[in-house]
C-alpha cells in the first residue's frame, strides 16, 4: 500500500482519529488510546499541512520535528509548540506494554483531546 498523497485525505485521517480519541474517551478506562489518537490526529494534520505545501509526504512520527517543518513554512504554527510537545510523548509510549509504562490519567487524556482540537482547527 502506498499512502496518498493528497493533503485532503490526510486531514480527513486527522478528524477520523481526533473523533476515536474522543470516543475513546467516553468510554473511559482507556486513556493510553486516547492519548495515542490525538497524537496521530496532529502527526497527519501537519503531514497534510506539508504535503499541501510541499508537494510531497514527509517521513517521520516525531511531532516536533513536523512542526518545525511547518512553522518554517508558515510562523502561525509557531503557536502550538506547547501542544505539540505534550502530544509528542504519545506515540511509541502508549503502542506497547512496557516495564514502567507511561501513566496517562484521566486529565491527561482530556488535555490531548484538547491540544489536538486546538491543531487542527487551524486553517490553512
Amino acid at each position: 500500500m502506498v499512502d496518498s498523497k493528497s493533503y485532503e485525505d490526510w486531514i480527513e485521517m486527522a478528524k477520523k482519529d481526533l473523533r476515536g480519541a474522543r470516543i475513546l474517551h467516553e468510554a473511559k478506562g482507556v486513556e493510553k488510546l486516547v492519548a495515542f489518537h490525538c497524537q496521530q490526529a496532529v502527526e497527519k494534520y501537519l503531514k497534510a499541512f506539508l504535503i499541501k505545501e510541499t508537494g510531497y509526504l514527509h517521513s517521520g512520527h516525531y511531532l516536533m520535528g513536523l512542526l518545525k517543518k511547518c512553522y518554517k513554512i508558515d510562523e502561525n504554527f509557531k503557536d502550538f509548540i506547547v501542544q505539540v510537545t505534550f502530544l509528542n510523548s504519545y506515540y511509541i509510549e502508549t503502542r506497547y506494554p512496557a516495564e514502567e509504562g507511561l501513566v496517562v490519567d484521566e486529565e491527561d487524556a482530556k488535555r490531548c483531546i484538547e491540544y489536538a482540537s486546538q491543531v487542527l482547527e487551524y486553517s490553512f
